[in-house]
């Protein structure tokens, strides 16, 4: 555990000297710990303002907001030139609820750094909480086009916030669409369009993608199942018949130990009531 929290920090350290200030999702275990840690540095150097930052975050991903604020306040007030604070706060302010105030910090830190990925990521996902449909898919944009690494995610929700507009559906489809293009027919992308063929009542188009999928599929048994549930939605009762069918046979010809697994029995489940129903 010493070990882990020393690495952490480290990397804590590291995010804010480069102002990408992550999440650090998978660092809430021993965030009492890392507290602790920092807290003791901040007694020996206490006018060091990126200590107050670090321990700020901590504070933010533990969702201590008044503490965190507290740090952040003092960490600006050390060195008012450490811009990256309204980021961290704009990020506070955002998971706290106060989406307002967290598009007025981020608004301010974009101002400064407007291609900084982190605060567009950020500020996009509060506009599309406040409802601003298309200043929150031009962030998205932005963002994308920012991204030191393309991310499906991304694509995903910008989509989700198009499709919210019914006519702007089909502009969800094609950003979809770019995304699949620049980082391949990844099955998160393909399913998230797959969801908005259905809701278009494009049966076709739908189909078309799950086929695409199963051809690059070397087990094909949940493509089928899917494939016979969009043709009975379509009312293609007798290819549906046989797309859960074909769904069996492929189950029937696994190991027995993959067959007895919970999701291929849910799947033969699924199947098994679609033909009899």
């Amino acid at each position: 555990m010493k070990h882990l929290r020393k690495r952490l920090i480290a990397l804590v350290s590291v995010a804010i000297c480069l102002g990408a200030l992550p999440s650090f999702a998978r660092a809430h275990e021993g965030l009492h710990e890392q507290i602790v840690a920092i807290t003791a540095k901040i007694k020996r150097d206490p006018k060091n303002a990126s200590l107050y930052l670090q321990r700020g975050e901590l504070h933010r991903l533990h969702r201590d907001w008044a503490r965190a604020s507290a740090d952040y306040d003092r960490a600006a007030r050390l060195q008012p030139d450490l811009k990256i604070v309204d980021l961290a706060r704009g990020k506070m302010f955002f998971e706290s609820g106060r989406l307002q105030r967290a598009k007025f910090t981020l608004d301010r830190f974009l101002r400064n750094q407007p291609n900084h990925f982190e605060g567009l990521i950020t500020r996009a996902r509060v506009l599309a909480k406040l409802g601003a449909h298309s200043d929150a898919v031009n962030a998205f944009t932005q963002a994308l086009a920012a991204s030191p690494v393309p991310d499906p995610e991304l694509y995903i929700e910008r989509a989700q916030v198009l499709a919210g507009d019914e006519q702007r559906a089909s502009e969800a489809l094609t950003g979809l669409d770019e995304g699949i293009q620049k980082l391949g027919p990844l099955v998160t992308l393909q399913q998230a369009a797959i969801d908005l063929e259905l809701r278009r009542r494009n049966y076709d188009g739908a189909l078309s993608r799950v086929d695409l999928i199963a051809a690059q599929s070397e087990r094909k048994e949940a493509w089928l199942v899917r494939r016979g549930e969009i043709l009975k939605l379509a009312g293609r009762d007798e290819e549906a018949r046989a797309a859960f069918n074909a769904a069996l046979v492929a189950i029937e010809s696994l190991p027995r130990e993959l067959r007895q697994s919970r999701t291929v029995a849910a799947l033969q489940l699924r199947a098994r009531t679609a033909l009899r129903d």
